[in-house]
């Protein structure tokens, strides 16, 4: 960094001083907004539960073939990060300040991790685990791809889900939006326990109808068995429109 009489002489001295004090600031406030990154790999011995809680950006997890947990996050400078590990729980977090910083985090882990993942605003995927998994934001369109999951649970307050995958024999899967569509994809052969509720939309089922035994119907909610029922599917959209899908 630069750091910068009779009246002529006094001039010449205070002017070099007060250019160096402003080129320092300038400086400071240019190196203050330059992006860090985040990166840690675990070695867990035992299935791993991970929180990542973020306040301003996305979050995207997906599983691979490794026994390591991998993170990394590309952050504005004003964003602390910060990890714990205790036994078998990772959690890592960004502080909240008065900047309201971004922060975009990529993980990867196995597939049998169980997932949290917390965020105020700022899209979410998580892809191929079959681990639980927990998803909580105010501001979120939420994308579950390739899930195999004994347990999800989403809720979100403004913002999208979209969910894909298998229901396990059971199992649980819960997704809610506040404010927001839900569309959600399963194989033909899935089984479950319906319950699905649009507040003020409409709720289509697909093909999935015509085999909905048990089936009540009200103005503003579907619930019924899908062939031998099973895991429960409990879908609410208060603002949204529900669509159930085929693969």
């Amino acid at each position: 960094m630069v750091y910068r009489s009779n009246t002529r002489l006094t001039t010449s001295i205070c002017a070099p001083v007060i250019l160096s004090l402003f080129l320092f600031a300038t400086g400071f406030a240019c190196s203050a907004d330059l992006p860090t990154r985040f990166e840690r790999s675990y070695s867990p011995h035992r299935t791993v539960h991970l929180t990542i809680s973020n306040v301003n950006g996305k979050i995207h997890v997906f599983s691979w073939d490794k026994k390591t947990i991998t993170v990394r996050a590309n952050a504005a400078s004003s964003v602390l990060i910060e990890d714990e590990v205790v036994g078998d729980d990772i959690a890592i977090s960004t502080k909240r300040n008065l900047r309201l910083g971004r922060a975009d985090f990529e993980v990867w882990v196995p597939p049998d991790t169980s997932v949290i993942v917390k965020n105020y605003m700022g899209d979410i995927e998580v892809r191929g685990v079959n681990g639980h998994v927990i998803v909580t934001s105010i501001d979120s369109d939420v994308r579950l791809i390739n899930i195999k999951s004994p347990s999800v649970d989403v809720r979100v307050t403004s913002g999208d889900v979209y969910f894909e995958g298998e229901l396990n024999e059971g199992g649980s899967c819960s997704l809610q939006t506040m404010k927001g569509d839900l569309d959600v994809t399963l194989p033909a052969a899935a089984s479950f326990n319906l319950n699905a509720r649009a507040l003020s939309e409409n709720i289509n089922l697909g093909t999935f109808l015509s085999n909905l035994t048990g089936s009540s119907r009200g103005p503003k909610g579907v619930s019924g068995t899908y062939l031998r029922g099973g895991p429960r599917l409990s879908l609410t959209a208060y603002a949204g429109r529900i669509q159930l899908h085929k693969k």
